[in-house]
């Protein structure tokens, strides 16, 4: 009975103890100053570019074409090579040739860089040790310096503390979230631990997939929960009315259509009429 009651009395101090933390982190989030990130009227980023085969995403030709389309910004694939200790420009290893070879990110930067963001979509980030994320953390700093990008710099990663070391050296930072769907029953709590960990983390944005059209991640709910926390959506289906309804979402910032499909949508915005 006494171990029992123990019990009782641990589960009551985690349940207060957690709906008070929650408490806490929204009353913080509500007023915390947002105005630094992101928030241009074109909202309709591209992933990996507008290409017509798999050897042309990521590519500069590719980028290049959406930037000319209306895109402030790409969504592209990275990797830290800790051998040749540089970021090269692919989303899956072996790496995929452009033009017959590697592309690094530095030279991307060289080539459609001016006055345009990024969003690194920074793969196996989980999978460097300390020295190896801070390796990689001078490193992009050394060419988003050289380049003058790094304002216009988004890591995204899903391990808050690799992530960290990047949003300690003043990068932007996406904390890539994986929730249940909107209706889920788990929805809240995950969407509440997510909040946590974005608020004490003090990262830039919340990446978050939008999720299927007839069952979404990021519906009306999910919106609610999560206030006034900027967010960065990827998997947008493809569909004109949706594209619409996220532009006028303040809290969506940026966001790209498709899930490994090259569609465009990048002359649609939110800007005032006229500007």
């Amino acid at each position: 009975m006494r171990l029992l009651r123990g019990f009782f009395y641990l589960l009551v101090l985690i349940v207060i103890a957690y709906f008070g933390l929650a408490y806490y982190v929204d009353y913080q989030l509500a007023r915390k100053d947002f105005s630094s990130t992101y928030n241009d009227c074109h909202k309709v980023w591209t992933a990996r570019g507008l290409y017509g085969g798999q050897t042309q995403q990521n590519s500069i030709k590719g980028i290049g074409r959406a930037f000319d389309r209306g895109a402030m910004g790409v969504e592209v694939d990275i990797h830290y090579d800790v051998e040749i200790k540089d970021y090269i420009v692919s989303h899956s290893r072996p790496y995929r040739l452009k033009n017959g070879r590697i592309l690094p990110l530095g030279e991307l930067f060289d080539a459609v860089g001016a006055g345009r963001y990024f969003w690194l979509d920074f793969k196996k980030l989980r999978r460097l040790d300390q020295a190896q994320a801070l390796e990689a953390v001078q490193r992009l700093i050394d060419i988003s310096q050289v380049h003058g990008v790094k304002s216009r710099i988004y890591v995204e990663g899903a391990n808050p503390t690799n992530l960290s070391y990047f949003n300690n050296a003043g990068f932007h930072t996406i904390f890539d979230t994986h929730p249940a769907p909107d209706n889920h029953f788990l929805s809240p709590f995950m969407i509440t631990v997510y909040k946590i960990v974005y608020y004490f983390g003090d990262y830039t944005v919340m990446g978050i997939e939008y999720g299927e059209f007839d069952n979404p991640i990021y519906g009306a709910n999910t919106r609610a929960r999560l206030g006034n926390i900027p967010v960065f959506l990827y998997h947008l289906p493809v569909d004109q009315t949706l594209v619409d309804e996220m532009l006028r979402i303040d809290a969506v910032r940026a966001f790209i259509v498709g899930n490994n499909q090259s569609v465009d949508f990048h002359d649609k915005n939110n800007c005032p009429a006229g500007s």
